[in-house]
């Protein structure tokens, strides 16, 4: 028989055989509630996207699981405890089974997150959260576990750290489940080597490893186990069906990894949620620029690319035409030019003494500008040069991946990038090179042909 036909006859088979149980799964969140949008490539994602396709494929399956192993938040941005609280009422709106406590979701303590999902945390000493979840739905038992970490996490630098060493609990309690016919789910931040050595990941017919770097990691089967890797910042979601036996455990799968590109519609049922987010990050910019304006009167460090030009013009001239130049223009036109945490990016000193505030007080500082890279200088334009600028000495690619980092410039390249803003005495220095090249070139081409 050909694989061919063999491959017909079993995706038949598989048709024809009794409805298959669908789990659909997620990894980390890393505080991405909407994609960043600085680039197509990373334009993938975002709770509105999810909730859209999360809806069709519960048309598709009614009786799906829904779980996530957790890392929701990054506390990393000026808004993010904002953004954090808002990816909770978001999540709690699409209706999840499990969530896998990670250190990461309590970034601001227990207190923060108790209650608002339905969290899992199976070594967790306290009342905060479930040691498992049980869900039973089309027939079948999905019982889910999460281990989470005794090192490393935040609570533990401050010597509070209220969770079990020692697996015995969780191994009991998946074993339990496992008797009594249950499908057994653990996720944890974990490989999937280190779970098997360390945990009775084995109890389990699922296990849903550490998240890799935003792409699906290909399912695998290691020593009976079923071994899922999801993608972090949220930019797609895993689909598992699978045939389910409580003698033979699962007896077949099929995994399919869905993106969420800007095709997918954004769900209209969330966009009173979305509305309160945007509005609760307006109130916040407004508080913040009351804080600064009180700066902007005052003498600022910053002096702006016009000071610039007069010494500086044909680096100037190439920064006006440059997309740096726009860079503000850029966050206008997609609304978001009140998000502090993408406001930085797009302008001069923002969040700092002297420097943007907004387009009222400080329209001078829009953009990302000579003084975004050189530091400020005020002092410099002043002195007619002679003292320089705060950043001087300060440059090349670490410089630019402060802004241009992996999340939102993911094919940033400084060799391919700097040539298109190539400035000052290192850019006269390229040209006086590339002339050269130019000239011996010419001149090995010439010699030839004077022999002849």
């Amino acid at each position: 028989m050909s694989i061919r036909v063999l491959t017909v006859l079993l995706t038949l088979a598989w048709s024809l055989a009794a409805p298959a149980h669908t789990l659909i799964y997620s990894g980390n969140l890393d505080g991405e509630l909407e994609p960043c949008g600085c680039t197509a490539e990373g334009d993938l994602g975002g709770l509105l996207r999810r909730a859209t396709v999360i809806g069709r494929l519960r048309r598709e399956a009614p009786g799906l699981f829904l779980v996530s192993s957790g890392g929701l938040f990054n506390p990393a941005g000026a808004t993010d405890r904002i953004t954090s609280a808002y990816i909770l009422e978001g999540l709690a709106r699409l209706g999840y089974d499990a969530v896998g406590l990670q250190w990461k979701d309590l970034a601001y303590g227990p207190g923060f997150v108790a209650g608002a999902l339905p969290w899992v945390a199976s070594n967790w000493r306290g009342t905060e959260f479930a040691q498992g979840r049980r869900i039973r739905r089309g027939g079948l038992e999905l019982a889910y576990f999460q281990w989470v970490e005794p090192e490393g996490g935040s609570l533990a630098g401050m010597g509070r750290v209220p969770l079990d060493t020692d697996p015995a609990g969780l191994s009991a309690a998946m074993a339990e489940a496992r008797a009594q016919g249950a499908l057994v789910v653990l996720g944890t931040t974990l490989t999937a080597e280190e779970a098997l050595r360390r945990l009775p990941a084995r109890r389990a017919d699922i296990l849903i490893v550490r998240s890799a770097y935003e792409r699906y990691g290909e399912p695998r089967e290691v020593e009976g186990v079923l071994v899922l890797q999801p993608g972090s910042r949220g930019q797609r979601l895993g689909r598992l069906d699978f045939e389910w036996d409580p003698q033979r455990r699962i007896t077949a799968w099929r995994h399919e990894v869905i993106a969420m590109p800007p095709s997918v519609p954004d769900d209209p049922a969330l966009a009173d949620w979305y509305a309160a987010y945007t509005e609760a990050l307006r109130a916040d910019f407004r508080r913040r620029k009351a804080l600064r304006a009180r700066y902007a009167g005052e003498a600022s460090p910053y002096a702006g690319a016009e000071a610039c030009r007069g010494c500086h013009a044909s680096a100037h001239a190439r920064w006006a035409d440059s997309d740096h130049a726009r860079a503000y223009l850029d966050l206008e036109a997609v609304q978001k030019a009140f998000d502090a945490n993408c406001v930085g990016c797009h302008t001069v000193g923002f969040g700092e003494d002297g420097g943007f505030v907004d387009m009222e007080l400080t329209p001078d500082l829009a953009g990302v500008q000579c003084e975004s890279c050189h530091g400020a200088a005020r002092a410099h334009v002043a002195s007619g040069g002679r003292t320089p600028p705060a950043g001087v000495g300060a440059g090349g690619a670490a410089l630019c991946r402060r802004c241009h980092s992996r999340g939102h410039s993911p094919s940033f390249d400084f060799t391919r990038y700097w040539p298109r803003i190539a400035h000052g005495r290192e850019a006269e220095r390229a040209q006086a090179s590339a002339a050269s090249s130019r000239s011996a070139a010419a001149a090995s081409t010439a010699a030839p042909a004077a022999k002849r």
